[in-house]
């Protein structure tokens, strides 16, 4: 288990809950407009899971959630192991994911070690391959989701809104593939630290764009989210 990092007290990363969040080091991916670069290539292990574990222990009586996120955890060897202790301590655990490991997820989700998921949509089957680097097709985080749909476990898909990345017609698809979903979130893209240099130059999109884009999602969606608008 690679630990790069966490995060005492965040406040965005647990939906209406202050939590606790986990940062993985490593990715099966190489997603062009990624912002956490400094945990998927050429990093080394930050944190040792003995002293998280401790701090966590400690903690435990101030905090009640947990958010593990990265880089991706679900190519950790030492994943399943690592919640489960987490979980012995009565914490509520999500989990941030690309969907590219559907058989890690449901290990966790049969063992009942998870409480909220949170799978990335890159962009539209088309574009999967070049949203991801070419590391991932689509029918593979479709299977993820099923999975996360078919379980009692809280879920939330998310989009993020790149240019170039994911247009309305994207969304169009993505929303006819998918739907019904529980919640579905499409946040904003940040132009900074981007993998690929490129794309610290794009450009945002507008508020108006994201209005659409709602009203787009809103028809497979119980909830919409816009995050970072």
């Amino acid at each position: 288990m690679r630990i790069g990092g966490y995060i005492p007290l965040s406040l965005v990363d647990y939906p209406g809950e202050p939590a606790i969040t986990v940062f993985t080091v490593g990715c099966n991916l190489r997603c062009p407009f990624c912002h956490n670069s400094g945990l998927v290539v050429k990093v080394k292990e930050l944190e040792s899971k003995v002293e998280v574990l401790q701090f966590l222990r400690q903690r435990k009586n101030i905090l009640d959630y947990l958010c593990i996120s990265g880089g991706e955890p679900t190519i950790q060897p030492g994943l399943h192991a690592f919640i489960r202790d987490i979980r012995s301590m009565g914490y509520h655990i999500k989990l941030d994911t690309n969907g590219s490991k559907p058989e890690v997820l449901e290990r966790l989700l049969t063992g009942d070690l998870l409480d909220y998921i949170a799978v990335d949509v890159k962009s539209s089957p088309s574009r999967y391959r070049f949203s991801t680097g070419g590391g991932l097709d689509f029918n593979t985080v479709l299977r993820s989701i099923k999975t996360v749909k078919a379980s009692r476990v809280a879920y939330e898909l998310r989009t993020t809104a790149v240019p170039g990345i994911v247009s309305l017609e994207d969304l169009e698809i993505i929303a006819k593939i998918l739907m019904p979903v529980k919640r579905y979130v499409l946040q904003q893209f940040q132009p900074r630290r981007t993998l690929d240099p490129a794309f610290e130059y794009v450009t945002p999109y507008l508020p108006e764009w994201f209005e659409k884009a709602k009203a787009i999602l809103e028809r497979a969606a119980e909830e919409v989210i816009i995050r970072g608008v």
